[in-house]
């Protein structure tokens, strides 16, 4: 009883109980494990059910390994009477049903996956490329189940790339939230048009008061024509890149005009000019100085980006 307790300690079992273990030749460790409390709850309402029968088959779900070993619980399922839902297999809070994984295996191999590839995390998790992308799939699919946008005020507008910058795909996300509500293949009008027309109900359309995007002409048109009573938000990354091109436009210019002479003072110029007023040295400081008298045009450029960084910290329209 005493070994019981302390591998699940140290395995940090929660809403279960661990009856007995057994460890094989494939480093394989499998655990044999109860709901807390003899369980017998419905899936869907969480009451406590009488129980019809002990179903004969034994089922598996794969853990987290632990020092090479691969954890595997092991557990009879019951079949339940419930008199609301009828009959049903008792609720197993441990994993998903119909899952051949843990709820915290499944964690792991969400997290694991948004920061590298599905091969680094298949072979961190000790399960071959193909079982995880089909496990991958399936978390995905069961999560976006039912998924209804609902509540939508703010949106928010941008691309992707993906399949080495070949393809494309628009993503809406909630501003609010901070949650992507809908992926759409392609970047033009066509995609986000079927975002406002099939995604969004006449009504819900009506109840944006704000929509963000970049400068892109298709975006900006489909939230004037979708959400015309929606206050269009442009993109910050975006403004201050245009503003960082222009600088460097007029910068080239000046290069390709100057003699060889002049083009001592603006060599050297194009990094200095896209830092942020923050994040700029001393010596920067007397080199932009020096850049008034050598080559004024530059200057007064950069002077105008450097100057628009005080427009985001209005408040008054």
């Amino acid at each position: 009883m005493a070994s019981l307790k302390t591998i699940a300690r140290l395995l940090k079992l929660k809403d279960l109980k661990l009856v007995d273990f057994s460890f094989h030749r494939d480093s394989t460790v499998r655990l044999y494990v109860k709901p807390f409390k003899n369980g017998c709850r419905c899936p869907d309402c969480d009451r406590r059910c009488k129980i019809v029968r002990t179903r004969p088959k034994l089922r598996e779900w794969r853990d987290l390994s632990v020092g090479g070993h691969r954890m595997v619980f092991c557990y009879f399922p019951r079949e339940i009477h419930c008199p609301t839902h009828g009959r049903c297999e008792e609720n197993i809070p441990w994993a998903a049903p119909h899952s051949l994984i843990t709820y915290r295996f499944e964690h792991t191999l969400l997290s694991l996956c948004q920061s590298m590839t599905q091969k680094a995390a298949a072979k961190l998790l000790q399960t071959a490329p193909s079982t995880l992308s089909d496990l991958l799939h399936r978390s995905i699919e069961r999560h976006r189940h039912g998924h209804r946008i609902r509540g939508l005020r703010t949106l928010g507008i941008d691309e992707i790339s993906y399949h080495k910058r070949h393809k494309y795909a628009t993503l809406i996300y909630d501003l609010d939230t901070s949650k992507v509500v809908w992926i759409g293949k392609g970047r033009g009008r066509d995609t986000i048009d079927r975002f406002f027309t099939e995604a969004l109900s006449p009504w819900q359309r009506q109840q944006v008061r704000a929509a963000c995007c970049d400068m892109s002409a298709s975006y900006i048109g489909a939230i004037r024509e979708h959400c015309p009573q929606a206050t269009l938000v442009l993109d910050r990354f975006h403004i201050v890149k245009a503003l960082n091109e222009a600088v460097d436009q007029v910068r080239k210019q000046a290069w390709r005009e100057a003699s060889k002479h002049d083009k001592k003072a603006v060599k050297g110029l194009r990094w200095m000019l896209y830092r942020h007023s923050s994040t700029r040295s001393r010596a920067d400081t007397v080199a932009l100085k020096a850049l008034e008298r050598s080559n004024r045009r530059i200057y007064r450029a950069w002077r105008l980006k450097d100057e628009f960084e005080q427009l985001w910290n209005y408040r008054s329209r």
